[in-house]
């Protein structure tokens, strides 16, 4: 009797949940606009800005300029090592189709950087030839023979470090002139002479052998347009151009963890970039899944992801906002700075409050926070503006993971909201945020 009543009182709930979602999107209020981040959607002052609204217009990028990314997050875990993440990803600002044309002319499996592994291990060889050759001399450092042979081994250790640095300038050389042949072609012009050249690049790259990793490098058709992947043997590459922005995804390529596997990676891979998407800013998907900025994965609300995201809106230098999901270490550290005694307080005053219970929409969250105002002994009726520092967070909610959100004005001379009117915004935000409607489902 008693799973019958609690089967009931939990379908009351998700039933309640559901409704405050269609009523928590009609009482927006005026001139706030939607957002989502990770498994989570909310609301926001519009004149607070939002991803589309940095501190000047975008523009496309032009020229050879390197892509900008304005996010980087982690999603999933590898195949073969739960420890790792499966891939990195970046977004950029708005960018042409053919800025990602010349943005990506260098993506392909790389020749170069196979002739460099060749003579890596070649030089490393020569390094562990010369701990044997000072090991068979226990006077070797005044004994002529191993002066000698050691003197050849270094002239042929050098000689292999000028031809790895020799074969990174010609790798670099065929791509601009592969790109500026390209462009003379869009121009009109005549190409002869650049032609001539890279026919002379490719005879002395071909002076250089690869490895057998070379081999396992090659394209991957991902069946959508403006799109290039790479499969290697420890890692997988992809590059999307999307509603103006360039989508990068690096598969297996963590640092200080086991490598990859291509025959797992690929899959995995392949499966990811199946279930990404672009979206508009204001998008909130209906299926569960995981909102980045400008863009979606739909998964089974199960895959781990560390995303976190700092702006600050237009014209608004002064004001300072952060959203982590999973939720970032701030709100604890902001709690133990309590502890610390302010040693400059003469010259700051510095007022700390919370941890306290405050509404994160669908759960209960903590808020902590800090006012600081600047002090002069000399002048002690001075006022000036007050700074604050205001950190929530909330628990994980079954598959919706804990989250954090921050404000912080960070400049005491320029103009900005005080702390009541602050705070009272803050609260109102942090009260609309939702798991996603298809969490929300699940």
């Amino acid at each position: 009797m008693r799973f019958i009543i609690l089967s009931a009182l939990l379908g009351l709930a998700s039933v309640s949940l559901a409704d405050s979602s269609s009523l928590s999107e009609a009482s927006r209020p005026s001139g706030w606009q939607t957002q989502c981040f990770g498994r989570v959607q909310f609301f926001m002052p519009g004149s607070q800005g939002w991803f589309n609204q940095l501190a000047k217009p975008p523009e496309p990028y032009k020229g050879n300029q390197t892509t900008p990314a304005i996010w980087r997050g982690n999603y999933g875990r590898d195949p073969l090592h739960s420890d790792k993440v499966l891939v990195q990803i970046a977004v950029s600002r708005l960018a042409t189709l053919e800025y990602w044309k010349r943005d990506t002319s260098y993506f392909r499996p790389s020749r170069g950087e196979a002739q460099e592994r060749v003579l890596r291990r070649q030089i490393d060889e020569i390094d562990k030839r010369m701990d044997e050759l000072r090991a068979q001399y226990s006077d070797y450092y005044q004994n002529p023979e191993y002066a000698e042979a050691h003197g050849k081994l270094r002239n042929d250790q050098r000689a292999l470090e000028d031809a790895q640095q020799h074969i990174g300038k010609v790798s670099t050389d065929i791509l601009w002139v592969s790109e500026a042949i390209e462009n003379f072609r869009e121009q009109g012009k005549d190409t002869a002479q650049l032609e001539a050249k890279l026919a002379g690049l490719m005879i002395e790259d071909a002076k250089y052998p690869v490895d057998d990793l070379f081999e396992q490098e090659y394209f991957v058709e991902l069946n959508r347009p403006n799109a290039l992947a790479i499969s290697g043997p420890y890692d997988f590459s992809a590059s999307l151009w999307e509603n103006g922005r360039i989508y990068t995804f690096q598969f297996g390529m963590e640092h200080n963890k086991p490598r990859s596997e291509q025959k797992s990676l690929e899959p995995a891979a392949l499966d990811f970039l199946a279930r990404f998407r672009a979206r508009p800013e204001h998008e909130i998907p209906e299926e569960p899944g995981v909102c980045l900025p400008f863009g979606f994965i739909a998964d089974n609300g199960n895959v781990p992801f560390d995303f976190a995201y700092r702006w600050q809106p237009r014209g608004k230098p002064a004001l300072l906002y952060r959203i982590d999901q999973p939720a970032s270490k701030e709100h604890l550290a902001h709690t133990l700075m309590r502890l610390v005694p302010n040693p400059y307080s003469s010259f700051v005053g510095i007022d700390s409050f919370g941890p306290d219970d405050v509404s994160f929409g669908f759960t209960v969250g903590s808020i902590v926070g800090s006012r600081s105002q600047r002090r002069d002994p000399e002048r002690p009726d001075w006022h000036p503006p007050e700074t604050y520092h205001l950190i929530a967070e909330t628990g994980p909610q079954q598959q919706v993971p804990s989250v954090s959100f921050e404000m912080k004005i960070q400049d005491p001379d320029a103009e900005f909201q005080p702390f009541e009117q602050g705070q009272a915004e803050f609260k109102q935000i942090l009260d609309s945020f939702l798991p996603l409607p298809g969490m929300m489902r699940q």
